[in-house]
């Protein structure tokens, strides 16, 4: 039984996902508390040359904004942010995703180049005036020339002063840029302690992407984010999209799956996907039920109707869908103009496989092609 656990948590696929990097903010996929004693536990680096205050907000499912907050990091400082203990017992199961975004609030403006004054040329003497013969006036002394004035040299050009980004939290803020040298990292965990065990949350890399450029960090909503450059990225409003999300499984004795699967764009609604087993020849259609509209964690053995003969995989999701909303996405209160499958967006997935044999929960990256 062990061995056939550790055989199929070692069996990953390949995957083009951006991890590890560093941009103006990112995206905790997965998150959800029970207490303190599990919990999801993020640590975050700051390497923006300065301090930067960081803005996170939490979204539920549906993408609904349930609490927002802000912190000041240091540069080259790391911040503990323990999610059962900023949200409080209030939040207690449940299950969401996080946006932290570094911020470039109004702080010291900057100042605009003066040019150089060019040279000022020399003004030459004005000759003197010889002595007149208008007799019988006596001669009048000739009037000494006036010296030359020297040329004024230019002054050269003051160079423009820099704007310096508000260190603090501010009451509205803006999404760092691009350009700017906001660059904050972040690696995550769930820990169960009454279990022993601390199984990795994969955090999608930034940089960001908002509806607008001044939407407030402070006040996002659900249609606030529109793309993350570490996910995957379906394009908007192209039905030929047959873009291929591949999820590892187990349902063998012993292991339980549990897919995961976060977008931007709205998803809910019943997909026919295919299951392949580890015989690699045998396809089997069924149907792919997701629930919420924007985070669904899917037990495949009770959600997708996989026999107990399927019992290690992967399936194989496109979630274009020809270019129209899945069935049963108004049933799930879902709106069609809102579909992933129509408006595109950034998609993310990954498999948490548990072998109760070997007391380990396996993270594995999904794949997409």
């Amino acid at each position: 039984m062990a061995t056939a656990a550790v055989a199929a948590l070692g069996a990953g696929v390949a995957q083009a996902y951006t991890v590890g990097t560093f941009s103006n903010g990112l995206v905790v996929p997965n998150v959800i508390h029970n207490g303190e004693g599990d919990t999801t536990a993020i640590g975050l680096i700051n390497q923006s040359g300065g301090d930067r205050a960081v803005y996170w907000t939490f979204f539920d499912e549906n993408s609904h904004a349930l609490s927002s907050g802000c912190f000041k990091m240091g540069d080259r400082g790391f911040h503990p942010f323990i999610w059962a203990v900023e949200s409080g017992s209030g939040m207690s199961g449940q299950r969401g995703y996080l946006v932290f975004a570094l911020g470039e609030t109004a702080g010291t403006p900057g100042v605009p180049a003066v040019p150089a004054v060019p040279a000022v040329p020399a003004v030459p003497g004005v000759p003197a005036v010889p002595a007149g013969r208008l007799p019988p006036t006596p001669a009048i002394a000739a009037i000494p020339a006036i010296p030359a004035i020297p040329a004024i040299p230019a002054i050269p050009a003051i160079p423009a002063v820099p704007a310096v980004p508000h260190p603090d939290c501010a009451d509205i803020a803006t999404l760092a840029t691009v350009g700017d040298t906001a660059r904050i990292s972040a690696s995550a965990f769930q820990v169960n302690i009454a279990n022993k065990s601390v199984s990795y949350v994969p955090v999608i890399d930034g940089p960001l992407t908002l509806a607008a450029a001044a939407t407030d960090l402070t006040r996002l909503d659900r249609g606030s984010l529109t793309g993350v450059a570490g996910a995957a990225d379906l394009a908007a409003a192209n039905a030929a999209d047959q873009t291929r999300f591949h999820m590892r499984y187990t349902i063998s004795p012993g292991t339980d799956t549990s897919l995961v699967l976060w977008s931007t764009g709205d998803h809910r609604g019943t997909y026919a996907v295919d299951a392949y087993d580890d015989n690699k020849q045998n396809r089997r259609r069924v149907n792919f039920g997701l629930k919420k509209g924007h985070l669904d964690v899917v037990n495949p053995k009770t959600d997708s109707n996989l026999a107990e003969t399927d019992a290690d995989g992967f399936i194989e999701w496109v979630p274009r869908n020809g270019g129209a909303a899945p069935r049963d996405m108004a049933d799930l209160g879902g709106t069609a103009a809102q579909a992933l499958a129509v408006v595109g967006g950034s998609v993310f997935t990954y498999s948490l496989i548990e072998s109760s044999d070997l007391g380990a929960v396996q993270t594995i990256l999904g794949a997409h092609r």
